[in-house]
């Protein structure tokens, strides 16, 4: 199993079933009453003035002659009669709940939700209950906000079961049993606090039992992945062999087997404060040792609940189409060779689209030069033409055009090298972009 621990929560992936219960909810069987469960499949109830079994399990078990488990569970001799503060173990399978649903914060792109088998549809605000499966595909994203202020979101080619989403009417305390059956999920869970409940994240292969924190369970191939990005870890076989993981390490499960390694650092973006003008968005960052690939996320806010652009590429440099206008957030992952995806770093980033396009056309008498290009507010241009290098001083240079254009005539035969750039006003800010010289070559005409 693998245990994750901190002082507010403890994460556990198992390399097989933990439990009948838990490898039942997994097969999708109905699972059957157990002697003795652990204590991931029962709650604990302490017995107050009045109460009996008979009286709990007519409000608070399903069905009521249940009540017979708990008493042979707990040794208990006569049902009707049960010393006030008696602690009982009570399996989950038996306790009556009432269903709560995830509530879509945010989704983009081609995301399917599914209940009962069934597509339905969906949108930012809806609420999925327990037995919901959702999947995303090559350019989808949704985020979803649970009863309790947990987060969980899933990127490009994932897949996801809501299990159970729900809370037993006895306790009053929460059961999230969410599995993962492709590509990967990011959680950000509250604290739940010792005896508040349950919230497991499973793959096919493990589950992982949580008490909050920031973490992120995959799949890759026949392994199963966890990351975690706060926290301490302990991973083993078994809990008595489990070794402590700091935060920064992942671990692999596969064959039997945990492993521990070293997540990768966190990749550095390569001139943070530029303002992103251009149609397409252009982020460079310094390569990782290690890394085979390189995955980024482009988000509305700062916690990455409503991310608007993601792509993986083998190399730290991307490019993105379509960036709205704003302020906006970025971060980058390195992944390395086993699947584990590593740190991440968040950055602003102002995009303020002021595109820019030129064109010259020679004429029998004249150079006409155009331009133009997408962007929002007034925009200024400014012409520059110089005689042979581009470092020289302009023989024309003209700021301030409000057009489309500049026609020059009278020119010399020889080389000239143009250029345009232009500013920008929207919203109260002031963005600048250029072209690159290009040359151009004015013969003398035949005699």
């Amino acid at each position: 199993m693998l245990i994750i621990r901190n002082a507010n929560f403890a994460i556990l992936a198992s390399l097989a079933a933990i439990t009948p219960v838990l490898a039942s909810a997994v097969s999708g069987k109905t699972p059957t009453a157990i002697a003795a469960p652990s204590s991931e499949d029962s709650v604990t109830y302490e017995i107050k003035r009045g109460e009996n079994l008979f009286t709990l399990a007519e409000r608070y078990l399903e069905p009521v002659g249940a009540y017979r488990t708990v008493q042979k569970l707990n040794r208990i001799a006569d049902p009707r009669r049960i010393a006030v503060g008696t602690r009982l173990r009570i399996p989950l399978t038996i306790l009556r709940a009432e269903g709560l649903s995830a509530r879509i914060l945010a989704m983009r792109g081609t995301v399917r939700i599914l209940q009962n088998g069934e597509p339905v549809d969906a949108k930012t605000g809806s609420d999925l209950p327990q037995g919901t499966v959702i999947e995303t595909g090559d350019d989808g994203f949704i985020s979803l906000s649970l009863p309790n202020g947990s987060r969980t979101s899933l990127p490009t080619l994932s897949r996801l079961s809501i299990i159970h989403l729900r809370r037993f009417l006895l306790t009053r305390s929460i059961d999230y049993d969410f599995q993962v059956e492709a590509g990967k999920a990011d959680i950000k869970a509250a604290p739940l606090g010792p005896g508040n409940g349950f919230f497991r994240i499973r793959t096919p292969r493990s589950v992982a039992a949580v008490r909050g924190t920031e973490f992120r369970v995959g799949i890759k191939d026949a392994a199963s992945l966890t990351e975690v990005l706060e926290g301490t870890v302990a991973a083993g076989v078994t809990e008595q062999t489990a070794q402590p993981f700091e935060t920064g390490f992942g671990a692999v499960v596969a064959d039997g087997r945990v492993t521990k390694e070293a997540l990768l650092a966190a990749p550095s973006l390569i001139a943070p404060g530029k303002v992103q003008v251009d149609p397409l968005v252009r982020l460079a960052f310094e390569p990782v040792s290690g890394a085979l690939a390189y995955h980024l996320q482009v988000a509305a806010d700062a916690s990455f609940g409503n991310v608007i652009a993601e792509t993986q590429t083998q190399a730290p440099n991307f490019e993105l189409a379509d960036i709205p206008n704003g302020g906006l957030f970025v971060r980058a992952s390195a992944i390395a060779k086993s699947g584990l995806e590593g740190m991440t770093q968040t950055y602003s980033m102002r995009r303020s689209l002021t595109g820019l396009g030129g064109s010259a056309n020679v004429d029998p008498d004249r150079l006409a030069f155009k331009w133009g290009g997408p962007g929002e507010g007034r925009r200024l241009y400014r012409f520059q033409l110089v005689r042979d290098q581009s470092n020289g001083v302009p023989i024309v240079d003209e700021p301030g055009l409000e057009g489309d254009g500049i026609s020059l005539r009278g020119l010399d035969p020889g080389t000239y090298l143009w250029r345009v750039g232009v500013r920008q006003f929207a919203d109260g800010e002031v963005t600048e972009n250029w072209l690159p010289f290009e040359k151009i070559i004015i013969t003398a005409p035949e005699r």
